[in-house]
């Protein structure tokens, strides 16, 4: 056998045991954009799976829920000289927020169903960006947090369902 012929068997065999591992590692992804329930505020016992949100804002995600407002400047307004700029006396500032009411503490919810072939098999949560230290519930129980805002962050969520 010539040592080109060798080398391509060689090229051939690696090829085929790489695609038998990645048949092993092949993953579904449910995107759960839709069906998504919202309210401001912090009911308490919201994350009970029987929960009543039927008077929540039906909402997609990815959702900013300051973006409906009140807009006030008050909520960001400053009165201060900006050195920087060759100010010399302070005079009112706004719009490091843009007046958005960033402030409390929002809910989502959502209901989803997985597959039967995903008894059995590890389910990871992946929440693509969230702000500020959200805190997330599955069936009812504290399946993980985050102390960050705006990044991605996953959760084995295994236990909860």
């Amino acid at each position: 056998m010539t040592q080109l012929l060798r080398k391509t068997i060689l090229y051939l065999y690696l090829l085929l045991l790489g695609a038998s591992v990645c048949q092993a590692s092949v993953r579904t992804v449910i995107t759960l954009g839709k069906g998504w329930k919202f309210t401001k505020g912090d009911p308490a016992e919201a994350m009970k799976p029987d929960f009543n949100d039927a008077g929540w804002a039906s909402v997609t995600v990815p959702h900013d829920w300051a973006i409906s407002g009140p807009f006030d400047k008050n909520i960001d307004k400053q009165v201060v000289a900006i050195v920087q700029n060759g100010e010399t006396k302070a005079s009112e500032k706004t719009g490091r927020t843009g007046a958005l009411p960033y402030v409390g503490v929002g809910w989502y919810r959502t209901t989803f169903n997985l597959p039967d072939f995903t008894t059995g098999k590890k389910v990871t949560l992946l929440v693509d960006g969230a702000m500020s230290r959200p805190t997330v519930y599955v069936n009812g129980s504290k399946a993980g947090e985050w102390g960050y805002g705006y990044n991605s962050f996953h959760l084995d969520i295994t236990p909860f369902i």
